[in-house]
């Protein structure tokens, strides 16, 4: 016979079963799902009497494939290179016995092999290039080397398992038992493979069954590039992290525990070292649950916390397992091999699901130790082996299985990109791309499972105009992946004006680019919102009074673009432009100015000038900050803008800075206008440059509190064409009021008896609460209270604190922008708050020569009894002034905001006036506003006059002198009520002060007082009868001594008594 078919006749004989795929559910009498049983050797054709642990070896050479096959009496080595016909090459035996354990693992060609229970058997060491020339196989063959450890005896060179660290070199020999207490006996291959030194032992966590070893590289940066061991230590159930880098001084990092925990047997990370994958060996058979994996996420080494348990389908035993890409693969005893797809762990809610098996043992899926044993994955060619117990006399479950997944994929997909335009969604201004949106015709070998697009894939009209890379990444079942990068271009979608109102496209909205190529006026066709806007050459858009423009980004006027008197333009992307190649003119007209009224104006243009908007203007100043020094004569106490010696302003004839504010007198001359007497509005138009956008900052200077006790007065300016928020305002530059000057009274000599310039008098203020009008607006006739929006061009006043020389940044940002309410250019028609909370204004006139101010109260559930920055703004320092004050009378505020309001409220007024004569005053109530105050009644009290009206029916009248009169009024508040059954008009009647030293006032707002009557507890001290009609009295307690009384008060209504204290 041919010596060549005897030798191919032999194998054969050795192989019990050949390729055999997997066909409705079965290879062969083998249960299966996608896994082809390639070949099988037995345990007994490879001269043992089970398989038990395995490896693989890849000859660097050629690329041949050899597995590695743990046996109870030796190590068998079979060349699978060609799979459907292996070649047992031959055997390696047991250094003493046969052992039920055995355990293998490769370093640069070499296999190192331990075994437990065995005596001492030491590390034997194999050099694997021998398989390259085996002439004659099966063949016997001789250790290249042989290291053990221990003392003597049983604590002899015994050993559970070996882990190796191909990244290092180092060897972690495991479960020594007894020696050592079952720890780690460590190792170096690098120096003599075939001699090995140990180098050192660990023994501090105690029984050691299984770990892997690796140069950390995972997402915890506290421990990459740190050698890191994570062991099983079954024999405390725990899992352990160690540092091992310092062999000689090994740290654990942490420990791990779990429910259930029997036997902590083998585990591995993932690719990307977030998750660790772990079996225990036996709470299968101890609890009766399925086949349980353990994951835990390690993104923290120091805390690793449990990620997901994933229960299989049988009760079978799990025992080692590894992953490979994104499988993991799992010897499942008598289960078989089974193998999980594991990129769910990722997923919100984890999950990992089993794509194939092949079941080694049919007769049984029960918690026993019969079958699979290890399963190796690693061979690049898709080739995996298992091994395990049995042989083919004991129901064929034993020995080498050499399998493989017909769909197994190790080539990357072709991946293609192409670029794109994404256009806006002109509704809800918004695209949203989708992988298959850049992908140009990708391909995979065997099928693309999954599409990805890394980097931004929502783009708004914020992204009009710019290019963004995002990347492609094409993946398929195996995990395998390309990518590349694609460019978006993101556009907004063209809608184009065809006269008469008639968009190419629909009306624009926020995702369009509003194209006008036929003259459009607001007025007509109505207001625009867009991301962008193009002004055609020779055409004109026009923005009326009422109207707006709102684009996020760029406007470009190739054309005109006239924005009138009230109309706003808004942008609301801070870096968008208005790109000017035609005219833009922004019209604004002033309020009616009579001879030398002034303005408090700035530019919405970014480079207009003097010469340019002004060029006909009487004289135009600016002001110097830090020149400003309050006038000596105004009194202290009142906010000032009155400067001592003019040097505060400047005639100004540069560049209008925007957001500064500037003093425009427009009129040709001192007697400008001669007609109509009671002035002429005046129009300026802004051309020069383009709109301000974006933010616009102002420096402003501090003089210091030595100086400017109440902050150093700096002028400003809404530099937009477009109404701003002063609320916002406020709130970004940490400013408490606004102050606006009001066109009511012409400049002139002071009034006789009063040193104070009386212009300050024309001052109002916002303070974000409330606005006060200016004081020489009787009943806020003319509507100079403001209300928090401030007009295009409306200069104003701030104040700012800070250390003497120091300066700071006021910043106009388009967050305050608005797109309507732009009437508020301090014109005579008045204006709501904006705001619709509880408040009231008081005002002071006195009568002979009309010289008055207002003082404004709110209650606001954040703000407190006491002074609140933001809500409670300084009085001013007119010629006559009323305010408020704090309960312990300190303060003196134009506006001030208390806590929620409440019936009890008492708030102390003071009064101050700088006309040298006795003179008529009168004291009424303004304006009232919210639910609460228009169902109250407002009773002021004259302290000094000791006098209490109701300021709801009429106004009070007093006379007075020149001074300044703390606390010389009170507040008071009764709720207007339908009164109950069980209520009567003596509920009302109040008494303050309570405790009091000389006088106790009594209130009864429902009923007239009759008599009052005082008691001690021994008898009558006081009887007062009351002659007049009066809902309120004053009784005189100067002559009692301190103590506890009680007072009976009788009513037309009824008698009621309270208890009074006298201090």
């Amino acid at each position: 016979m041919n010596k060549n078919l005897l030798f191919a006749l032999i194998l054969l004989s050795q192989i019990s079963i050949a390729q055999t795929p997997c066909s409705g559910g079965m290879a062969g009498s083998y249960p299966c799902n996608g896994i082809t049983l390639q070949s099988y050797i037995s345990a007994s054709t490879m001269g043992g009497g089970e398989g038990q642990d395995s490896w693989g070896w890849t000859d660097p050479l050629d690329g041949k494939e050899y597995a590695i096959v743990g046996l109870d009496n030796g190590t068998a080595f079979v060349n699978i290179t060609n799979p459907v016909s292996p070649i047992y090459l031959g055997r390696l035996n047991s250094h003493t016995g046969t052992s039920l354990w055995r355990d293998v693992k490769v370093f640069n060609n070499y296999a190192y092999i331990v075994s437990d229970s065995n005596g001492n058997h030491g590390m034997q060491i194999f050099d694997l290039t021998r398989l390259r020339s085996v002439a004659s196989p099966p063949t016997t063959f001789t250790e290249d080397g042989w290291e053990t450890w221990g003392t003597s005896g049983s604590n002899r060179g015994r050993a559970h398992n070996i882990i190796i660290n191909e990244d290092t070199g180092y060897a972690y020999v495991s479960g020594v038992s007894p020696y050592i207490s079952g720890g780690l006996v460590i190792f170096n291959l690098n120096i003599d493979p075939e001699n090995p030194s140990i180098v050192a032992t660990y023994s501090t966590g105690g029984y050691c069954h299984d770990a892997q070893v690796v140069i950390y590289d995972g997402p915890d940066p506290d421990y990459q590039g740190r050698e890191i061991l994570i062991g099983s230590f079954s024999g405390s159930d725990f899992l352990r992290i160690l540092d091992v880098t310092n062999k000689t001084s090994i740290s654990q990092i942490s420990s791990i525990d779990y429910s259930n925990k029997y036997y902590t047997h083998q585990g591995w990370f993932t690719e990307d070292k977030r998750f660790f994958i772990v079996g225990d060996e036996v709470d299968e058979e101890n609890v009766g649950f399925n086949t349980r994996t353990l994951v835990f996420d390690l993104q923290d080494l120091d805390n690793p916390v449990l990620h997901y348990t994933y229960f299989g389908p049988t009760s079978a035993i799990d025992h080692n397992g590894y992953v490979r890409g994104n499988r993991f693969y799992l010897a499942n005893y008598a289960a078989g091999m089974r193998i999980l797809k594991i990129d769910g762990l990722y997923d919100a809610i984890p999950s990992m699901t089993e794509v194939n098996f092949f079941d080694t043992y049919p007769a049984s899926n029960s918690a026993s130790f019969n079958a699979t044993w290890n399963v190796y994955p690693f061979f690049e060619s898709g080739n995996l082996i298992a091994t395990g117990f049995g042989n083919e006399n004991i129901l064929g479950d034993g020995g080498l299985f050499v399998l493989r997944d017909p769909n197994y994929d190790n080539i990357d997909p072709v991946v293609v990109c192409q670029n794109i335009t994404a256009t806006l969604n002109k509704i809800t201004g918004t695209v949203t791309i989708d992988a298959l949106d850049v992908d140009g015709g990708s391909t995979d070998n065997i099928g693309i499972t999954e599409r990805t697009i890394s980097g931004q894939t929502t783009f708004t009209c914020a992204d009009v105009g710019n290019t963004f890379n995002v990347t492609l990444t094409i993946k398929d079942d195996y995990g395998n992946t390309a990518s590349c990068v694609a460019t978006v271009t993101v556009a907004a979608e063209t809608t184009t004006h065809l006269g008469g109102g008639t968009w190419s496209n629909g009306a624009p909205d926020v995702g369009s680019n509003a194209k006008i190529s036929s003259d459009y006026n607001t007025s007509s066709f109505g207001s625009i919102d867009a991301c962008t806007c193009e002004v055609d050459a020779t055409r004109t858009l026009t923005i009326n009074a009422d109207d707006y423009l709102k684009t996020e980004q760029d406007i470009t006027v190739n054309g005109t673009l006239v924005v009138e008197h009230q109309g706003n333009v808004v942008q609301t992307d801070p870096a968008a432009s208005v790109i000017k190649n035609g005219t833009i003119n922004v019209n604004v007209t002033s309020p009616d100015l009579k001879k030398r009224d002034f303005m408090l104006m700035g530019s919405p243009m970014t480079t207009e000038s003097r010469i340019g908007v002004w060029n006909t203007a009487f004289l135009v100043l600016n002001f110097n900050s830090q020149n400003f020094l309050p006038h000596p004569d105004v009194p202290a106490g009142g906010t000032n803008f009155a400067d001592d010696n003019g040097d505060f302003y400047s005639i100004y004839s540069g560049a209008i800075n925007p957001g500064e504010g500037y003093v425009v007198r427009p009129q040709s001359g001192y007697n400008d206008p001669t007609v109509p007497p009671t002035g002429r509005p005046f129009l300026f138009t802004y051309e020069l440059g383009t709109l301000n956008n974006g933010d616009i900052t102002y420096t402003n200077y501090n003089n210091g509190p030595a100086a400017n006790p109440n902050g150093t007065p700096n002028m400003v300016a809404n530099p937009y064409a477009s109404a701003i928020d002063g609320d916002i305002f406020m709130a970004t530059n940490g400013i408490g009021a606004l102050y606006f000057w009001e066109h009511l009274t012409p400049p002139g000599a002071p009034l006789s008896g009063s040193n104070l310039r009386f212009d300050m008098d024309d001052l109002s203020i916002y303070n974000g609460v409330m606005g006060i009008p200016a004081a020489n607006d009787p009943g806020n006739a003319q509507g100079t209270a403001p209300n928090g929006i401030i007009a295009t061009a409306q200069g104003f006043g701030i104040r700012t604190s800070g250390t003497a020389g120091t300066s700071g940044t006021i910043t106009f940002n388009n967050t305050m922008r608005l797109t309507s309410g732009n009437n508020t250019l301090r014109t005579a028609t008045p204006s709501s708050d904006v705001a619709q909370t509880e408040k009231l204004i008081i005002e002071i006139r006195e009568k002979a020569y009309g010289f008055g101010s207002f003082t404004g109260i709110a209650f606001n559930e954040n703000a407190t009894s006491g002074y609140d920055d933001g809500y409670d703004t300084n009085r001013l320092a007119t010629v006559v002034s009323i305010f408020s004050e704090l309960n312990d009378g300190t303060g003196e505020f134009g506006i001030q905001t208390l806590g929620s309001f409440t019936n009890d409220e008492k708030i102390p007024l003071g009064f101050a006036t700088q006309i040298d004569e006795l003179l008529e005053y009168e004291i009424s109530l303004t304006s009232l506003e919210g639910v609460n105050l228009e169902n109250t009644k407002v009773y002021l009290y004259d302290r000094q006059d000791n006098k209490i009206i109701s300021l709801e029916n009429k106004s009070y009248t007093f006379k007075s002198g020149k001074g300044f009169f703390n606390d010389r009024f009170t507040l008071l508040f009764k709720s207007e009520r339908i009164l109950g059954p069980e209520e009567t008009s003596l509920d009302s009647i109040a008494l303050f002060p309570n405790p009091a030293k000389n006088h106790i006032n009594i209130f009864s707002p429902d009923t007239y007082l009759v008599n009052l009557e005082v008691y001690d507890l021994m008898g009558r001290k006081i009887s007062q009868r009351i002659e007049d009609e009066s809902n309120t009295f004053s009784l005189d307690l100067s002559n009692l001594k301190t103590g506890v009384y009680f007072i009976k008060i009788d009513t037309e209504k009824g008698t009621v008594t309270k208890k009074i204290i006298k201090e």
